[in-house]
């Protein structure tokens, strides 16, 4: 197999490195003691006993120098085999190091295949693995988290469709039997009720494009203080009879490059979103030159997000409230589809809120040139 072959090859290789490495050594330090020796009884007096060649020359020793190579022989072989061992023991060592925490992603990765997005591989081994490891297990968390959000968005589409369609489905089938009367108001709550499911599957396309990013953008200067300005004015009608809508007066013109179609719905979404929530007191729309950006803000005296609810109110279906939301009539996808288009402009969206005391949403774009 594949990582047996690994082992075995790590193994191999390390051990024949090591043993050549001893070979080495001990071939070379035999050669040159032996010049060493042979030198030395050539300056000894008198015959040894036996012949000994050395440096081309013939040398006599006795039995105690033949001795004493012989112990030197033995010590060399037996250095040789401690080495061998050792040598087998730290190649044996590295390539389960090496190959351990590879075994464990081999295996994660099969756990991940078959469903089990919760496993995470133990991080290990050299830092080069253990990096492999936490990219392993990072790429785990991101696939989970798509997986979560693939089924909340699945669940929350059916809740989202599941009111409006019940609605329709009994007025039109008590209108067909005969139960209910064909009344001028029951059909415009009929068209109402088939209109508020266009919108949530328009919602749905524009967000799925948005999120591939595949929406059209016509980008051209403009002067985003007047068109905040006139938008402000268009949701007059969206207000609560006693809040008071401020526009911003548009003194001088901010421009900045962008399509007009998409950040005047951008600026519907933030002000509807306001006048749903904004009972009683005002909402204002200011816009401001920064150093290089554009900042348009809408700040209403509504009711306030919590503080747990708002680094949320961006994600797509998320309503701080869902009750109220679906009284309302939000379906928590204008903020995911203007928090894209604010991005695909180069700039920023952000919220700040107080429970209680009112919120305000808004973005910043680069100025242009």
């Amino acid at each position: 197999m594949m990582r047996s072959g690994l082992f075995w090859r790590i193994f191999l290789g390390t051990l024949t490195v090591g043993l050549g490495s001893v070979l080495a050594v001990g071939l070379v330090t035999r050669a040159v003691f032996t010049r060493a020796f042979a030198a030395y009884v050539q300056t000894l007096p008198g015959p040894r006993g036996m012949s000994m060649m050395g440096g081309g020359r013939t040398a006599v020793v006795g039995a105690a120098e033949q001795a004493f190579i012989t112990s030197v022989d033995r010590g060399v072989l037996l250095g040789g085999i401690v080495a061998a061992v050792v040598a087998a023991v730290a190649a044996f060592l590295l390539a389960r190091a090496l190959t351990d925490p590879l075994r464990r992603l081999e295996n994660g990765a099969t756990l991940i295949a078959s469903g089990d997005l919760a496993h995470r591989v133990e991080v290990g081994g050299p830092e080069e693995i253990a990096a492999l490891g936490e990219s392993f297990n990072a790429m785990a968390g991101s696939l989970q988290e798509a997986e979560d959000l693939r089924r909340r968005m699945v669940a929350d589409v059916a809740h989202e469709l599941r009111n409006p369609l019940a609605a329709a489905r009994v007025q039109a089938e008590g209108m067909a039997e005969g139960v209910l009367p064909a009344e001028t108001e029951r059909l415009e709550s009929l068209v109402e009720d088939l209109g508020h499911l266009s919108r949530i599957v328009d919602d749905l396309q524009e967000l799925a494009l948005a999120e591939a990013g595949r929406l059209a953008y016509d980008m051209a200067p403009l002067d985003i203080a007047a068109l905040a300005a006139g938008e402000a004015a268009r949701a007059a009608g969206l207000v609560h009879p006693g809040v008071e809508l401020r526009p911003h007066e548009a003194r001088a013109a901010i421009t900045v490059t962008g399509d007009e179609g998409r950040l005047s719905q951008v600026m519907r979404n933030l002000l509807a979103n306001a006048a749903r929530h904004t009972r009683v007191g005002r909402i204002e729309v200011t816009v401001r030159a920064g150093e290089g950006f554009a900042e348009v803000r809408v700040t209403d005296t509504g009711e306030g997000i919590a503080a747990d609810d708002l680094p949320h109110i961006f994600e797509r279906f998320y309503r701080a409230d869902s009750a109220r939301g679906a009284i309302s009539g939000g379906a928590g996808l204008g903020l995911s589809i203007s928090r894209r288009i604010v991005e695909d402009h180069g700039g920023e969206i952000f919220a700040e809120s107080s429970e209680g005391v009112g919120t305000t949403v808004g973005f910043r774009l680069p100025l242009g040139v």
